[in-house]
């Protein structure tokens, strides 16, 4: 168990050498290494409590939460959480917080680079969470072999005389060392996550002028009007569209029906221009001090606005490459 938990500072320790450098790539390599250290903490919680109950517990039907810790030995890492939470030994909003971060996590090794705007800054925040996290964790026992070899990186966490190889509380001050020496300012996520939040609010803004405009002054619209065009035609050519309207009635057999259709009866969250909307949820965002509840902010308007926001872009980019191949028309190319 000594080995297990000296592994687990070792790779923090690494992590930490990462996401201080403040760059994308590093902070990229970071993030996983933050997740992948927490992850294997949570499964042994799991464990933890599989060996409790073959020892001291009653049939397994007696345990209430055998089912979630049935999942929790598993591969997902949402179970491991979902188990800690449920048995009381993680917050809801920590939860909620590292559900999220495994999800970029994900996506920055799954995808590639994602979020780069304020990765280096996601990286810090996770970090800190992760570290806050693991140093409440408590081994049931420290075993170790005299065949075994401390990790070169977890020397320094563990306090040692001729006789010993630690003490029970190493692990917790290391972990809390960690926490402190990466430096995170809540502010400072705040800050970035509302600067994205803003800029993506921005290039939307933008995007809606450039429809409105058209390609030709006879094209010329309301924002309104240029904004519900792109998210209905958008809607009608895809699957989701496509489905809802043939399970709720829709019996158009052309595109020009399909969209008539989508307009007059698909349930859309936004039937005006948004970006006034969208703004005012920028401000609450940046006036959060609360790191946590700043990224579910963030994470919510990302992920609610992300089908819009991409259909929003596509008509924009169409627009502006008819424009310019009228431009070279008129030039004569």
């Amino acid at each position: 168990m000594l080995l297990f938990l000296a592994t687990i500072l070792e790779q923090l320790d690494l992590a930490l050498e990462h996401v201080l450098e403040r760059d994308i790539h590093n902070a990229r390599f970071g993030l996983m290494l933050t997740d992948n250290a927490l992850e294997l903490v949570l499964h042994q919680i799991a464990r933890d409590k599989v060996n409790y109950l073959r020892l001291f517990g009653g049939p397994r039907a007696s345990y209430t939460h055998q089912a979630a810790l049935d999942k929790a030995l598993g591969r997902s890492f949402s179970d491991k959480v979902n188990f800690v939470r449920v048995t009381g030994l993680m917050s809801e909003e920590m939860a909620q917080t590292i559900g999220i971060m495994h999800g970029v996590r994900n996506e920055v090794y799954h995808v590639g680079l994602q979020h780069e705007a304020i990765l280096p800054s996601l990286s810090l925040f996770y970090f800190n969470v992760a570290c806050t996290y693991i140093c409440s964790y408590k081994p049931p026992f420290l075993t170790w072999s005299s065949n075994q070899k401390l990790p070169a990186r977890a020397k320094k966490y563990f306090r040692r005389d001729d006789d010993e190889f630690g003490e029970p509380d190493d692990f917790r001050q290391g972990c809390d060392k960690l926490a402190l020496d990466v430096g995170h300012k809540p502010a400072e996520t705040i800050a970035a996550l509302a600067d994205h939040f803003d800029e993506a609010i921005q290039q939307q803004d933008a995007c809606i002028d450039t429809i409105a405009e058209g390609v030709y002054p006879s094209q010329r619209t309301t924002r309104d009007d240029a904004f519900m065009d792109c998210q209905i035609r958008s809607l009608a050519f895809s699957e989701v569209g496509k489905a809802y309207a043939r399970k709720n009635g829709s019996t158009g057999s052309t595109i020009g029906k399909r969209i008539e259709w989508i307009e007059a009866h698909y349930p859309l969250k936004y039937r005006s221009d948004p970006i006034s909307r969208w703004r005012k949820q920028a401000v609450k965002l940046r006036a959060e001090k609360n790191a946590n509840a700043a990224l579910r902010r963030y994470y919510k308007f990302m992920t609610e606005t992300a089908s819009i926001r991409e259909s929003i872009s596509e008509s924009a980019a169409l627009c502006e490459a008819e424009i310019d191949r009228e431009f070279e028309r008129a030039r004569g190319n």
